[in-house]
């Protein structure tokens, strides 16, 4: 039976389409897996990987049209990347806490320095529910606010309000307070808390620290705060590493889990996400408020929340038992974060 050339002609064509794509994918896989972010130019595909395995339906139609083995060799390689860097994160969890175990709920959340949405803010964070919440970017207005309408549900504060981007603070059903220590001062965006969270008892190290956002504005800025970031990061698995109680760290990272930063602090901070967490996740970027940080293509605002890049990080002493998307206030360029977890060890 003689094939049709309209219909030959347009199976070469998608085949060569689908060979296009298993190049670019496979020259990203190894240059990602051998360098990671060495170059500036190589953190923004990192940081939106997930996209590259959208097109897989698409590559499914060509190979059952074509029926060729070359395409559905490249599919399956294709498949099992994906699966092998972003599959957990559609994974069931079964992470169930014993019965009767206490179990204590952590926020982080992004404000947005210029948000003027007190009421919609004291809201969102009313409607966490959770017993901790890590604020970035407050402002003196909202920290005043915090201060008077939520003084009963979060007794203990420690805000540390500011104009601009730079303010932070941290709100608490438990005692809290600083321990005094500090980190490095290497460019953060605002000064990091290190606060003694009293837990039931137990004395539990809240490390909250805002690293240096990517800097789009030429390839010597996006490199240098790239490189600033894993700096920050170094410092930060260090501290980790040295301190020997429970620590739980809920940051806006500015940085996505296939980063070199992310690489960095992995080894020594769990992703409450990635344990316990379901779906992409994804945080950032929202609204196109005044300051915010969604960039804009021709004028036009790319689509929102396109990247995870705020965790509730913790130590090897907890286990995430769930972890969610929290109350949007409808104005930040972020999303909260919230993650409940049991403590399983209380040391080393």
């Amino acid at each position: 039976m003689t094939s049709n050339p309209i219909t030959t002609w347009i199976t070469a064509r998608l085949v060569t389409l689908a060979r296009v794509y298993f190049t670019l994918l496979f020259a990203w896989a190894i240059l990602h897996a051998l360098f990671g972010d060495r170059w500036w130019w190589l953190f923004l595909p990192n940081s939106f990987a997930v996209y590259f395995f959208f097109p897989l339906p698409v590559i499914l139609v060509i190979a059952l049209l074509a029926r060729r083995r070359e395409t559905w060799l490249g599919f399956g390689v294709a498949l099992a990347l994906g699966a092998y860097l972003f599959g957990g994160l559609f994974l069931p969890k079964s992470h169930s806490a014993r019965a009767n175990a206490p179990t204590l709920t952590v926020m982080t959340y992004n404000l947005l320095g210029f948000n003027e949405n007190r009421e919609g803010i004291v809201a969102a964070l009313r409607a966490s529910n959770a017993d901790v919440i890590a604020l970035q970017e407050l402002n003196p207005p909202v920290a005043e606010s915090i201060q008077r309408d939520l003084a009963r549900e979060y007794p203990y504060q420690v805000l540390d309000p500011q104009f601009g981007v730079v303010g932070q603070g941290v709100i608490s059903r438990y005692p809290l307070h600083s321990t005094g220590q500090a980190l490095p001062d290497v460019e953060w965006v605002g000064t990091p808390q290190a606060l003694d969270l009293d837990w039931n008892g137990t004395a539990v190290m809240l490390l909250h620290f805002h690293p240096f956002p990517t800097n789009l504005n030429g390839a010597a800025n996006m490199e240098w705060s790239v490189r600033a970031r894993e700096q920050q990061a170094r410092i930060v698995a260090d501290f980790v590493a040295a301190y020997p109680g429970p620590l739980i760290a809920p940051v806006d990272f500015n940085a996505s889990d296939q980063s070199r930063a992310y690489a960095i602090v992995s080894p020594v901070l769990v992703d409450s996400w990635r344990e316990a967490g379901w779906g992409l996740g994804h945080t950032f970027p929202g609204a196109a408020s005044f300051g915010s940080s969604r960039p804009s293509i021709a004028g036009i605002p790319v689509p929102m929340w396109m990247a995870r890049i705020d965790y509730v990080f913790h130590s090897r002493h907890w286990r995430a038992t769930s972890a969610w998307l929290g109350p949007w206030d409808g104005v930040s360029d972020h999303r909260p974060v919230i993650a409940k977890m049991v403590l399983v060890k209380n040391g080393r």
